[in-house]
């Protein structure tokens, strides 16, 4: 199984040493947050990130598995208005020609506070706006990973896996497919079988993470999912997600452990 760790978990002081961290146990993927890479702007700098892109392969043979926080810093909401809505289509749409030029497979589609259903915004209209970015997402050769977000997180929309996985089910496109946020199983004491079984052609990503991406627990739930994704034949990547820590030593811990039970 292909295993990845997002770059949220460390300072970016940090950065070589986590390199050649994850290059030790085998890591094949770095999962990345643009703005902690490029700094403001990340979307105007594709010659930048292309050649940071080849660099990481060479020196420590990881490619990015995923990108996640691709609004960060905005502060529309894409169900308020017709106006708001075109904005983040025009700058999700430059995220993926971000993700196409590194030749990232995955965006996870989280930004909770930026998704909230108001103002009698019917379904149909967000089954429009998914199917334009799947599309888009396609003809880039790459996908937008739904991710469920809990209520503790302050979002009305797409608050459980089952949810996530109809959406995506609905839009029926090779562009637009799930993003599995363990620690949203977690919260909502989601059943692992019922939702993987026969659903694994939908997952495009999976998140090894806790709520409120809190440092990674041993977990007998960690054991069923990998049971699951084998028996299933998973090629994407599992990737660790965890807020900052500062310790390396502990993420040492965490990214040995995962390796243990995934690798």
């Amino acid at each position: 199984m292909k295993l990845s760790i997002s770059n949220i978990a460390w300072d970016t002081s940090n950065d070589v040493k986590i390199y050649d961290l994850i290059k030790k146990y085998g890591f094949e993927g770095l999962e990345i947050a643009p703005t902690k890479i490029m700094g403001k702007n990340p979307y105007g700098k594709l010659k930048e990130i292309k050649e940071w892109k080849e660099k990481i392969k060479k020196r420590y043979n990881l490619r990015i598995s995923s990108i996640q926080s691709i609004w960060f810093g905005r502060t529309e909401n894409l169900f308020d208005s017709k106006e708001e809505e075109n904005i983040l289509i025009d700058y999700t749409k430059k995220a993926i020609d971000f993700a196409n030029v590194i030749e990232c497979k995955n965006l996870v589609f989280g930004s909770p506070k930026n998704r909230n259903v108001n103002n009698g915004k019917n379904s149909e209209n967000q089954i429009e706006i998914f199917e334009t970015l799947g599309e888009y997402a396609y003809k880039k050769n790459t996908v937008i990973g739904m991710e469920a977000n809990p209520k503790i997180y302050n979002t009305n929309y797409i608050n459980d896996t089952k949810s996530a996985l109809k959406l995506v089910k609905k839009i029926n496109s090779k562009g637009f497919l799930l993003n599995l946020d363990l620690g949203t199983v977690i919260l909502n004491n989601e059943n692992l079988l019922e939702i993987l079984q026969g659903n694994i052609n939908y997952i495009n990503h999976v998140h090894i993470s806790e709520p409120w991406l809190k440092i990674i627990e041993k977990r007998e739930m960690h054991k069923i999912l990998r049971n699951i994704l084998l028996e299933e034949n998973y090629e994407g990547f599992v990737s660790i997600e965890m807020a900052k820590i500062d310790e390396i030593k502990k993420i040492e811990e965490v990214v040995k452990y995962v390796k243990k039970i995934f690798g």
